[in-house]
């Protein structure tokens, strides 16, 4: 049976790639994507989550979100790394189609009613829209099957900031409040993502072999790894957002430590995420009637690479 999944998104290229994936996956079924602000603002988050799943062939739900964060003034959006539109000025066509009745926490809140124990939420943007369902409805965390966010940054440096990663430092206080709560979490750091690299060559063989999702896709990858070249002089892309995806589909891929975590929610390391692992103790207070959750803290690049090129092209249309 496939997974029921909702992609809470700030498309992002990243987030393409990772739309691309669930999209091509056998075994993910795709609900919706609940729509957020971080690469770009929540209204063009929505624009960009209905122009692909359109393009791509997709009858989704795009639900659109909280427009900034919880407790703090919205960031700048990471125009510098993923271009003005999103897509590193890749064209999408915009769809007609329109967003969702439903704000993205009442979607979630919705989804988890209609299919209770069977929905799991892959969060890669700011946890804005998980913390407002956990609000209206705490109950939420007996009916969900699982969350699955990418952010923080649990042995690695931070890409923000030294110590903070972006989606965390966009909305601390709503990533602390999710990591708190007793709901099935897995966490896909930066300590999973930063290990691997889609290099040029590797997303022109995607768009050879799937002729409807790769050239976009590759595209956009072309525009994201000059940024990584000029400020971190990488041969290619880091495809963070996948590894949400790919811990349903490829769990194997990845190394696991448990533990429980904590976001700093002030000062100047204000977005760290700190963690402590199970069965040892502090006398950090913050750690107190925090469930233990589940961390990837490293990936095998190759099993990761080689699964999602296979999606990509054995199962392409």
């Amino acid at each position: 049976m496939a997974h029921k999944i909702i992609i809470d998104t700030d498309p992002g290229i990243d987030d393409a790639m990772a739309i691309a994936y669930a999209i091509a996956h056998p075994e993910l079924d795709l609900l919706a994507l609940t729509t957020i602000f971080g690469n770009v603002r929540t209204h063009e988050a929505t624009r960009n989550a209905l122009a692909l799943l359109d393009h791509w062939g997709s009858d989704a739900d795009v639900a659109e979100g909280e427009a900034s964060p919880v407790a703090i003034a919205a960031n700048e959006p990471s125009y510098q790394v993923h271009g003005r539109n999103g897509f590193g000025g890749v064209d999408i066509p915009l769809s007609s189609r329109k967003k969702h009745d439903l704000d993205a926490a009442d979607y979630i809140i919705d989804a988890t009613k209609r299919f209770p124990g069977e929905v799991i939420v892959c969060a890669v943007g700011p946890l804005t829209n998980l913390a407002r369902a956990l609000e209206r409805d705490p109950e939420i965390v007996s009916r969900i099957k699982a969350v699955v966010v990418m952010g923080g940054a649990v042995h690695h440096k931070g890409n923000v900031t030294p110590v903070a990663e972006a989606n965390f430092w966009n909305d601390p206080h709503a990533a602390d409040k999710v990591l708190a709560a007793s709901w099935p979490l897995v966490l896909a750091p930066l300590d999973c993502t930063m290990p691997v690299l889609f290099t040029p060559d590797f997303m022109q063989a995607i768009a050879r072999e799937n002729t409807k999702l790769g050239p976009p896709l590759a595209a956009m990858a072309e525009f994201y790894a000059r940024f990584y070249r000029s400020h971190l002089g990488l041969g290619g892309c880091v495809p963070h957002d996948v590894m949400a995806l790919s811990w349903l589909t490829v769990p194997g891929a990845f190394r696991l430590q448990k533990g429980a975590l904590s976001v700093i929610t002030e000062g100047p390391a204000i977005g760290q995420s700190i963690f402590q692992p199970g069965g040892t103790q502090s006398r950090a207070s913050v750690f107190d009637g925090r469930p233990d959750h589940m961390v990837m803290v490293d990936t095998d690049p190759g099993i990761f690479m080689a699964d999602f090129m296979m999606v990509m092209t054995r199962h392409a249309d």
